[in-house]
């Protein structure tokens, strides 16, 4: 478990501290800090926290809350907890949870890779508006909302390939891609829609725990970016459906196309295979069976008849 510990100063500055002495600072009544753990499993975090002194029953509820979409907010504390999605394609999604306590902010995620992407790395470099656990909460709120628009803006990149590789030739875009693309879609929308949730349930909460009241513009701006990658989400959605229904469509053509060829071919031979049945039929009041010229005369009518239909269907159907 990799643990990063900041004082928050006056100003919005971030000052990094140790975590042991951070730790008994708070303890003594000073602060706010904000502590970072990255890395980490369940039972890790568990144990750190209750090194922490909290109530039993906090840390009950805390480990009931891990890995779900949840707002806690008690007397003393408040726990948020929801959904990240990750940046290597495939990956499940991971969730990021902060516990807010008096002068102390304590943020969690298991994926010590994503740190810096997130803006809490070893060296946090976030500009608060105000030094406090609120100000850190907004900021955060804001650098997850700009990476869930970078993460769209991309799909939407990728969206638009297959469009234009489909407008080009239909066949050369894959059932599997447009079917990834859904699914991609599908599971950014669902992870936007929590996070927005969560975003606007703080924002009219007011906690006590948690004030948002003094960042209420800023962490609106977060609200908004969020809604509106929202929007594109649904948009996207709409696109990919559209792609499906044109990838549907061009194979139902062609399957069509193939059907079609069929039927001519079978159209073609049917009479070729009635006048073989006739002649094969050897009955001796035939006179053309004893007929010298009798054998050439069947093929070239029967070149002839295939010749013809081939010529008449071309002209009035494979040219259209």
């Amino acid at each position: 478990m990799n643990i990063t510990c900041v004082a928050l100063e006056q100003g919005g500055l971030l000052r990094p501290e140790s975590e042991p002495s951070a730790v008994a600072a708070w303890r003594a009544g000073g602060g706010p800090y904000w502590i970072h753990l990255t890395g980490a499993r369940p039972e890790e975090v568990e144990g750190w926290l209750s090194g922490l002194g909290l109530d039993p029953e906090l840390l009950e509820l805390l480990k009931q809350a891990h890995g779900e979409t949840r707002i806690l907010a008690l007397a003393d504390a408040v726990f948020v907890g929801y959904p990240m999605p990750s940046d290597a394609e495939g990956q499940r999604a991971t969730h990021f949870d902060f516990l807010c306590l008096d002068r102390l902010l304590v943020t969690m995620h298991p994926d010590l890779e994503q740190s810096a992407a997130l803006g809490v790395g070893p060296l946090p470099r976030l500009k608060l508006r105000e030094g406090s656990t609120a100000g850190v909460v907004c900021a955060l709120a804001l650098v997850h909302a700009a990476r869930l628009r970078r993460q769209v803006v991309a799909l939407r990149g990728a969206g638009d390939a297959l469009t234009d590789r489909m407008d080009s030739d239909p066949w050369a875009v894959s059932l599997g891609e447009i079917l990834a693309l859904k699914r991609r879609v599908l599971t950014l929308g669902g992870i936007v829609d929590e996070e927005l949730a969560v975003l606007e349930v703080l924002k009219a909460s007011n906690l006590e725990t948690l004030p948002l009241s003094r960042l209420a513009g800023t962490f609106q701006i977060a609200i908004e970016v969020t809604r509106a990658t929202d929007h594109d989400i649904d948009r996207l959605d709409r696109r990919a459906g559209d792609l499906h229904r044109r990838y549907e469509s061009a194979l139902q053509e062609r399957t069509s196309r193939r059907l079609g060829l069929l039927t001519v071919i079978s159209a073609i031979f049917m009479p070729l295979t009635l006048i073989a049945g006739i002649y094969g039929m050897n009955f001796e009041g035939m006179p053309e069976l004893h007929y010298r010229y009798g054998y050439p005369i069947a093929l070239g009518a029967m070149a002839l008849i295939a010749g013809g239909l081939a010529w008449y269907f071309r002209a009035r159907w494979w040219g259209k």
